[in-house]
Formats: C-alpha cells, structure tokens, sequence
C-alpha cells in the first residue's frame, strides 16, 4: 500500500523525504517527514521530535533513525517527523512557542480553528497521528531542566489498549517507567490513547544534552521499539 501523508508518497520499498505546509493561521510552517515505506506489510508507526524547542536529542535521533531504516527491512510503515513544532524549535524557545506563548504538550489534539499552537496540534494528529498502529512522542530535559531518562504512559480502563501501552513503554529498556491513571489531559499520548491508538511518551537526557551518547541511547530505545512492534527483526 502507497504510504501518502499530503503531497508525499512513498511506494511498498520506499523511503520519501520532504516537507509538508501546516497553515497556523498567523503564519505558515513547514514541517519536514521522512516516510518509510517497508517492502512487506505490518503496522504504521509515528514517531515524533521537536515538540518543544531546546529538546535536541529527539530531533537527532528521529533523524538519524530516518537515515539507518532501509524499507526492504521493514515490515510496515515509519513515519517519522524531526521536528513536530517548527516555531518552538527554529524560534529558540523552551516549552512555548513564541506565536502564542502557549505548550503545545497541554493542548493536544488541538483545534484546526484555534490560535497557531492549536492548529499545529491538530495539523499533526489530521495528518500523522490519525490512523496509526502506535505513536512515539521523544522528550528531553531543555537546556534548563535536570532530568533522568524515563517512559511514560497512561493507563485508559481499556483492557487491551493498556496492555498495549504497557508492553511499548517497557520495550524502550528505561529503568523509570511511569503512567497516569487516566487518558485526560493535553499531552500528546493521552489525546493519542482517546482516539484508541497505543502511545508512550519517552524522555532521553537533560540540559539540552547533544552528545552522541545520549543520542545513541534513544536511538538504540527506538530499535527496540520498532522490534518489539514487529517493524524490524532485529
């Protein structure tokens, strides 16, 4: 099946790069994706970095993640977006986006007729989220938070859904493996598990980390995790 997100198209076999157009009202952003499209069939897997700005592990990782994936090795489909908050991130803020003042990891799945945080949300969830197998959201500790590496998830009351976000949050290999006890909220995993679809959200480093150690350990996490999702086989 041709794995199609806007004007990208990547065929069974394939690896498509590129950005799309996201209309934030105010302004227009691109958002850049990289598709893979494996050769057999298996689930469709989101994974996201740069959803607030000084967090540049998972922006590292995501990419150097997209450049190792060899379609013809993939079972399934790996949509892998860098940086998910353009203004955030090429603006040089923290946790806000310097459109709004707002965090876009309290307002998911947005509203596509809000302010420019909200369309951002919402633009990621119409045209990433929607209709994926598992959703990977990458954190870290931004140049001013001390942090230790650890997954979180949600527990929802959904029996099946639960096991799943379990099982994925363990696959990562963190020591710290955190949940709350319910799907509420804004943040990008919650409004992911109210639309039925398993997520986790992982953070990797502190201080706005860059070393490729660091980059090393979440890109090693992400291996398993499309492992364990049956993506890849080893």
């Amino acid at each position: 099946m041709t794995l199609t997100i806007g004007t990208l198209r990547a065929e069974p076999g394939r690896k498509t790069r590129g950005v799309l157009p996201a209309d934030l009202g105010t302004t227009t952003v691109e958002v850049p994706l990289i598709l893979v499209n494996g050769a057999r069939p298996g689930p469709r897997v989101v994974i996201t970095g740069g959803v607030h700005g000084g967090e540049f592990i998972g922006v590292d990782a995501t990419t150097r993640l997209a450049g190792l994936l060899e379609p013809e090795e993939i079972a399934g489909q790996v949509v892998i977006c860098p940086v998910a908050n353009p203004p955030a991130v090429y603006g040089g803020r923290l946790n806000i986006s310097p459109l709004d003042g707002v965090n876009i990891n309290r307002v998911f799945p947005g509203d596509r007729d809000g302010g420019p945080t909200d369309r951002m949300a919402a633009w990621l969830f119409e045209h990433l989220v929607d209709g994926a197998d598992a959703y990977v959201d990458l954190h870290s500790g931004g140049i001013d938070q001390h942090l230790l590496d650890f997954v979180g998830y949600r527990r929802t009351g959904d029996t099946e859904l639960d096991a799943k976000n379990k099982a994925l949050a363990h696959a990562v290999g963190y020591e710290r493996v955190i949940f709350g006890t319910s799907p509420e909220g804004g943040n990008s995993h919650a409004a992911a598990n109210r639309q039925g679809i398993p997520a986790i959200l992982v953070e990797t480093g502190q201080l706005g980390d860059r070393h490729p150690d660091t980059v090393r350990r979440l890109l090693d996490a992400l291996h398993r995790i499309l492992h364990h999702l049956g993506v890849i086989e080893a």
